[in-house]
């Protein structure tokens, strides 16, 4: 018989604050050599932030930006894919702020580990309370903070958390070596091809 592991349901209100990204007023302009780089939409994917394509610009304002952490959590408010992503060590020293469209989650329990509600939050029943409780344009589906701080977790032990983590990014790493295997398969299709042609 197995031992059951005990975990907790609550919500995401009690494991972390939620805040929504800088305020700009207008546009987001690049600066050139300016200080801070901020993060929209298109600088995300799942394995992350991709810091080099963020925009430099320039903050003002009368009080300092929050700025982004690692274990930092980023989530679309807009969009049809509302996947979460987190701030990870490769944010380096550099001083960032998330566009208005994010909302930003900081995990304030220490038995949370933060890519574990990264990966929670991008999983069935998350999305499914976020589908259900978005507000529907003919466009694009909102979500608004009290849809995502209501999302149910289901909390395992630490150990437990990280036994999960694990095994989703060895599976995001051997979907990236598949994706690259077919690319180079259609590659030698494509060179074969065209050898036949020209022959």
């Amino acid at each position: 018989m197995t031992n059951a592991i005990h975990v907790q349901k609550v919500s995401v209100s009690a494991l972390c604050t939620v805040s929504t990204g800088w305020s700009f007023r207008g546009r987001i302009d690049p600066a050139e050599g300016a200080g801070t780089v901020v993060v929209q939409m298109r600088d995300i994917s799942l394995s992350g932030v991709d810091w080099a394509s963020c925009v430099r610009t320039e903050v003002s304002g009368r009080r300092e930006p929050d700025w982004l952490r690692p274990g930092d959590i980023l989530f679309p408010a807009r969009g049809n894919v509302s996947q979460a992503v987190l701030v990870d060590g490769r944010i380096g020293s550099l001083q960032a702020v998330a566009a208005p469209h994010f909302f930003v989650l900081r995990v304030t329990r220490s038995d949370v580990l933060p890519a574990w509600l990264v990966w929670w939050l991008n999983q069935e029943p998350a999305q499914r309370h976020l589908e259900q409780n978005a507000q529907s344009s003919t466009l694009v589906r909102n979500i608004a903070r009290p849809a995502l701080e209501s999302v149910p977790v289901a909390l395992p032990p630490l150990p437990r958390q990280e036994q999960i983590i694990g095994l989703a990014r060895a599976m995001q790493r051997e979907d990236a070596l598949l994706h690259r295997l077919r690319q180079t398969s259609q590659q030698i299709m494509t060179g074969l091809a065209r050898d036949l042609l020209a022959g």
